[in-house]
């Protein structure tokens, strides 16, 4: 079961021309995923100080849990 402190958005960002996907952790985002060169070349773009929360969350979690999110977030943007 993948870390329940992992969360999937979707966002409609203006620099991109397809919709795109977030992946935060602790309500901290992490990356962005985008598929505007095709649904087989898709694109991620990590952030460190997106979001300024009130307690220090550390970007420290299991691989295995970030690689599943990973891919359940590139299946989710590819089908949408």
């Amino acid at each position: 079961m993948i870390d329940s402190n992992f969360e999937i958005d979707f966002v409609s960002d203006n620099k991109y021309k397809n919709i795109t996907v977030e992946i935060s952790y602790k309500k901290q985002m992490l990356c962005q995923l985008n598929k505007d060169s095709g649904a087989d070349k898709i694109e991620i773009e990590f952030f460190n100080d997106s979001r300024y929360l009130s307690e220090d969350v550390k970007h420290k979690f299991n691989l295995d849990d970030f690689m599943a999110i990973l891919n359940s977030a590139k299946l989710d943007l590819i089908n949408a």
